[in-house]
């Protein structure tokens, strides 16, 4: 059977063009019944004058509907259960919605690998579900039990057969004992970078690692009940995932935590190790701690995923965390029968990420390390070259400069104070990235000392003799200055030509006009700069105190001559 419907032809062209007064086309009306099952039809004269003419039935396919995707099939929510990092003990619900139109039997439930997991639910089976019914189960899951989740939950029905539920995570302890701060925290950050290096000197360099891998190590003393819990804990979990706390990253509430916050006020939470979905910690003692899990950061402020389980006194500790394994077997010293010392190193687990920063000042197009070194940490520097040795064994070594170049590699040491110098270096460490990234480093000695006046329009200068014409020549890592002056302005400069004046004398032709005038008591440093990157992929941030003291790092940057003349 087919319906004409006005507004076309049988062939699919429009009547208004053809001045045809009733134009007819065919639709078989089992396309209708398909597409809208619960839509009846009549078929007669109506004020289209519709004709209904009987044809073959069509034999294409039937159209899809949302009523065949929801119905007469059972809804499982959800089909996957990942409980991440378990540190506390964590409720999930699961749902079954029989959409048949018709009654459904669940005739068994069983869970395999479901150690320290519990199950309550509307009932024992067999149990009917009628149709459209939605019923509720209840999953307890604890700490206690293997420290890998690997879970399978199935629903058997008695004509549909199973429906599966998979349950995965990890279950944590808390790392419960701070450092002993007579030692530093040692904060090792480890990338990886494949260079690859020519004959020149030029360099390739990928990095491997979007973040680096990061671990830390800092030493323990207990006693006592301390020290039979930490026994304790580390016997049971020494191979299994922590909850460790930062500890140099310590805020001391001001005010006591009423029961059910789930709001803490955290200055600088942005400058501390805290991530959203990460772990925090409420500590009193080693016995006395919660594990809560944050869901937001602002500048001053902490918000919490739900509310706090205990209430906290004044001066409760809260510490960021991350997860983390004992790298290597622990060792414990037992100093006494109740006093035990022991070094512990534990490498994270999760990826650690820290905003990267390049610094702000420029040459060329590359950043400026501004940062002078820590000068309680003695500076040092070599200049190493490639050099090919032939021996044999007879006769005279021959040695051959391969490229006929010095390659500076020079030390630099900060010594931060407070979380905000702290959280800057990690950034510029991040930025770094280990060996990928280059960046200008100044020698921050006293390398040139200017003699006479120069005017803001001249591009030389006049320095007392320093070998510069004679074995600087311009060279790689002998071409760039940094001159400073007292008053905080900073030229930075390219050699282009040096001359000998006299003995005492030397003229340096620069790239560019000063711009100001230069005076010999005006000038309070003039160094030379290499482009370089650092010389290994690991840092060590040595932590003196928490964040509100002195942190530590020492490099050494590697020189890349062969792309100071890159623009």
């Amino acid at each position: 059977m087919t319906l004409i419907l006005p507004g076309q032809t049988s062939t699919g062209q429009n009547w208004r063009s053809q001045n045809l007064v009733r134009p007819r086309t065919r639709i078989p009306v089992d396309a209708f019944r398909v597409a809208l099952p619960h839509v009846g039809f009549h078929f007669g004269a109506s004020r289209f004058s519709t004709i209904v003419e009987p044809e073959q039935r069509s034999t294409g396919p039937a159209l899809a509907t949302s009523f065949d995707g929801w119905y007469y099939r059972i809804h499982v929510l959800p089909l996957r259960i990942d409980l991440g990092n378990l540190v506390t003990n964590q409720v999930r619900y699961v749902r079954l919605w029989n959409a048949f139109l018709q009654q459904q039997n669940l005739t068994s439930v069983s869970l395999q690998g479901g150690e320290g997991i519990d199950l309550t639910g509307p009932g024992a089976p067999p149990l009917p579900f009628a149709p459209l019914q939605l019923r509720q189960w209840q999953l307890t899951v604890s700490t206690d039990g293997p420290p890998v989740i690997t879970a399978n939950l199935t629903f058997t029905f008695s004509v549909l057969g199973d429906r599966d539920i998979t349950i995965t995570g990890n279950r944590m302890s808390a790392w419960m004992l701070p450092p002993d701060w007579a030692r530093p925290v040692v904060e090792t950050l480890t990338w990886a970078t494949d260079i690859q290096q020519s004959v020149s000197g030029a360099e390739a360099r990928y990095p491997l690692r979007g973040s680096p891998r990061k671990t830390w190590e800092f030493s323990v003393l207990a006693d006592r009940r301390e020290r039979q819990v930490l026994e304790q804990a580390v016997f049971d979990w020494s191979a299994r995932t922590w909850a460790l706390p930062i500890w140099a990253d310590v805020t001391w509430m001001s005010s006591a935590l009423v029961l059910g916050v789930q709001s803490l006020s955290v200055p600088d939470a942005t400058l501390k190790d805290f991530r959203v979905g990460g772990l925090a910690m409420l500590w009193k003692d080693v016995t006395t701690y919660e594990l809560v899990e944050v869901a937001g950061i602002t500048a001053n402020a902490l918000q919490l995923a739900r509310p706090t389980a205990n209430a906290w006194p004044a001066g409760t500790r809260l510490l960021p965390c991350r997860t983390a394994r004992i790298d290597g077997t622990p060792s414990l010293e037992r100093v006494t029968d109740q006093v035990m010392r022991s070094t512990v190193r534990l490498a994270a687990v999760e990826t650690c990420d820290w905003p990267a920063i390049a610094p702000a000042a420029t040459y060329r197009g590359r950043p400026v390390l501004e940062q002078r070194p820590d000068l309680d940490q003695a500076q040092t520097a070599e200049f190493g070259r490639q050099l090919v040795l032939i021996d044999g064994d007879i006769g005279p070594v021959a040695v051959d400069d391969i490229n006929g170049k010095a390659w500076p590699l020079q030390s630099h040491a900060w010594q931060t104070w407070g979380r905000a110098e702290q959280a800057g270096l990690r950034s510029l460490l991040y930025w770094l990235q280990g060996r990928a990234a280059s960046l200008w480093v100044p020698s921050w000695a006293d390398d040139l000392e200017l003699v006479e006046a120069a005017i803001s329009t001249s591009s030389g200068i006049v320095v007392a003799w320093a070998g510069v014409a004679r074995y600087g020549r311009a060279q790689a890592g002998r071409r760039h200055l940094r001159i400073e002056l007292k008053d905080g302005r900073v030229l930075y400069r390219q050699l282009s030509v040096a001359t000998e004046l006299d003995p005492q004398r030397e003229h340096l032709q620069l790239d560019v006009a000063h711009g100001i005038a230069l005076q010999p008591d005006s000038i309070r440093l003039i160094s030379w700069m290499v482009l370089g990157r650092l010389s290994s992929d690991t840092v060590e941030l040595s932590h003196e105190t928490d964040g509100e003291g002195v942190a530590r790092c020492r490099v050494s940057f590697a020189g890349i001559g062969a792309e100071e003349s890159e623009p």
